[in-house]
């Protein structure tokens, strides 16, 4: 009984460990793209959302600036109408997913507008990538 025992608890170890080596390889081949979005994630710079459509192009999600735009308003990230169409939900400002970039722009005639665009942070990149290749 005893020898049963342990050639079962052998066996068991043996799986346990040849699991472990698969995970620890799994663990390196992923570590550059780890550090990559462990690097996007925490970069200061923000891009537009146009941007972030070519990024989700390029990863097979069939999908463009203006479907995009849409998207966000419908799923409730962007506002859908009135004079603050496209800035950020509360939510989505709370997440950290969205930033305003304010810039004054000289009319011809002399006259200064202010313009509002949407850009998304580095967390909201890693954010939106992983939610549309649905991880």
């Amino acid at each position: 009984v005893m020898s049963r025992a342990l050639r079962f608890a052998n066996k068991q170890l043996d799986e346990i460990k040849s699991a472990n080596a698969l995970l620890e390889s799994k663990i390196e081949a992923d570590k550059p793209k780890v550090i990559f979005a462990d690097s996007v994630s925490a970069a200061k710079s923000s891009i537009l959302i146009g941007d972030l459509a070519k990024i989700l192009k390029q990863n097979g999600v069939n999908i463009g600036q203006n479907r995009l735009f849409e998207w966000f308003r419908q799923n409730g990230f962007l506002i859908k109408s009135g004079s603050s169409k496209n800035m950020p939900t509360q939510k989505a400002a709370e997440m950290g997913l969205f930033e305003v970039k304010v810039s004054t722009v000289n009319n011809p005639d002399g006259s200064i507008r202010e313009t509002k665009t949407t850009k998304v942070t580095g967390k909201g990149q890693v954010y939106f990538v992983n939610k549309f290749l649905g991880r």
